[in-house]
């Protein structure tokens, strides 16, 4: 749910960029991430039993008030409990209400740092965080919660899950797949178009080619079923299945044939005239860059098109989680990166106290807390416990921060089986030796819609017919629905039904065999969504 909620960060410049390259953004970890949830509870060298050590003054910046309010409460929740569990008397934390217009904001800003807080926590929004940067003594570090990678840095850094982590995350789950060539489809607005161009990058990095890329509004079924259209090739595989029919159905009635031959050409038209559709899709893999909810509608239509689960993968990005998508049994199999659950010990803790189970954000709020308390009783600086490439594990299993402010959060993949509650395919990674994300996606390059690449559909294909049939001219078939001239190898097809030799002598008069007229099938809903013919 939150994720739908924080997709503010996408106010990211879409700039040029030079060549697409790996690069490990900080440095490998030299050991095992440091447990923040449990060290300073018990440990006696961090966090001792008495109240020694520094006095601190902790400022938190939240929205309470107004249409953020809930969240910023929730937030405030589980600051709350990080400390209540391990009270100390010379520590200070004080809450600052960030709801409200943003001249009040900025005032409220003011006013904080004018108490000279040691360590900041939030704000939540990337206005309010790019303000506090420049407000701030450039020392003062600051957890903020925004996913906005502009408003970060000078020591501010956020506790959010930068969602283009979940895109890198399963590219390399779709090239681990083994596809060969995968379309996008994407949101037509401002987070799409840049979630789409984070895509093209971590994909020509992985060497994972994308054949089409295609835009549509969401929640508007003509947007959609335009793209569903355009991606499942429907056009020309439609009329490749028409004409297979015609070129079977006109042989049968026409020709002398012998009983064998007649045998598997009747098979062959049973077989095509089962779907609307004929031919091999020129991609393996479709990756969806919007919404479960999105997403549900999408695979609908393409279902309608002739697209479904069993002619390419479908894969996913943490867009997905906490939506209804995990109950449709025709998406089973699909797969998605998202974050690790919700540590059990928090989520007593969280609703032993407010009554309720914590969300991502509110997970990310204890975590923020008890870094804080880290960084106030370690022996290291601040800049050194923050920033230590050994990363820590918190609610939500091990994350680390870069010196650029951004959180690096180990995603797991999950499958989705039709059931309400998908399963783990692979579990997310525990440590930071092998450096999880190597993509610079600093500076990108804004991303048009790419129709699809395909030498088209040439029904005869498709269709096994005697040699001195196909000769003749009222049986030969044209490709359909080419845009491109490739020096690739021919694409492989499926093994169409064997006919044997013909006998010219039989000849065909059963009424079972006459031309089979080519109607258009009426469909008016496809699951919920109305489709206009």
């Amino acid at each position: 749910m939150y994720m739908n909620k924080f997709l503010v960060f996408l106010s990211v410049l879409l700039s040029g960029c030079g060549a697409n390259q790996i690069i490990n953004p900080v440095p490998v970890a030299t050991s095992n991430p440091t447990d923040i949830q449990n060290d300073y509870l018990y440990s006696s060298t961090l966090y001792t039993s008495d109240d020694s050590g520094p006095n601190a003054n902790i400022a938190v910046l939240l929205p309470m008030n107004g249409p953020a309010k809930s969240v910023g409460n929730n937030i405030k929740t589980s600051i709350e409990a990080a400390f209540i569990r391990k009270p100390k008397e010379n520590i200070r934390v004080s809450f600052y209400d960030m709801s409200g217009e943003a001249s009040r904001r900025d005032l409220v800003v003011r006013d904080m740092l004018n108490t000279n807080p040691d360590i900041i926590i939030g704000p939540l929004f990337a206005e309010d965080a790019n303000f506090l940067r420049d407000a701030k003594p450039s020392k003062t570090p600051v957890i903020s919660f925004t996913s906005d990678v502009e408003a970060l840095g000078d020591n501010v850094i956020t506790m959010n899950l930068i969602p283009t982590q979940s895109i890198e995350t399963i590219i390399k789950q779709i090239k681990d797949d083994g596809a060969q060539n995968m379309i996008i489809l994407s949101p037509d607005d401002k987070s799409g178009k840049l979630m789409a161009s984070v895509a093209a990058k971590i994909s020509d990095a992985y060497d994972m080619p994308i054949n089409g890329l295609f835009y549509y509004k969401s929640g508007n079924s003509d947007s959609i079923k335009d793209a569903s259209i355009r991606a499942s090739m429907y056009n020309a595989r439609s009329a490749a299945n028409t004409r297979a029919r015609e070129v079977l159905s006109d042989i049968i009635n026409k020709e002398s044939l012998d009983a064998s031959t007649r045998g598997n050409l009747k098979k062959q038209l049973e077989k095509i005239s089962r779907t609307e559709t004929l031919g091999k899709l020129p991609y393996d893999a479709i990756l969806f860059l919007g919404s479960g909810e999105d997403t549900k509608t999408i695979a609908s239509f393409l279902r309608y098109y002739g697209v479904g689960t069993r002619d390419a993968a479908f894969y996913g990005t943490m867009l997905w989680n906490n939506s209804n998508i995990t109950s449709d049994f025709t998406l089973s199999g699909a797969k998605y990166a998202t974050l690790p659950p919700i540590s059990d010990n928090f989520v007593s803790l969280y609703n032993m106290i407010s009554g309720k189970d914590p969300d991502y954000l509110s997970a990310f709020g204890y975590d923020a807390a008890n870094l804080s308390l880290g960084m106030l009783y370690t022996a290291k600086s601040k800049d050194a416990y923050l920033y230590d490439p050994s990363g820590y594990i918190g609610t939500t299993g091990i994350f680390r921060v870069q010196p650029s402010g951004e959180s690096e959060r180990a995603l797991r993949i999950m499958e989705l089986n039709g059931t309400g509650e998908a399963s783990v395919f692979k579990e997310a990674p525990t440590n930071f030796l092998t450096p999880l994300y190597s993509i610079n996606t600093s500076n990108l390059k804004p991303v048009s819609e790419k129709e699809l690449k395909t030498r088209g559909i040439n029904p005869g294909d498709y269709i096994k017919i005697p040699d001195y049939l196909r000769r003749k001219s009222e049986y030969r078939t044209k490709t359909i629905g080419a845009n491109y001239v490739s020096d690739e190898p021919a694409e492989t097809t499926d093994a169409p039904i064997q006919i044997y030799a013909s006998d010219e002598k039989e000849t065909v008069s059963n009424e079972e065999y006459k031309p089979v007229k080519m109607e258009k099938v009426s469909r008016k809903y496809i699951d919920s969504v109305e489709v206009a013919e």
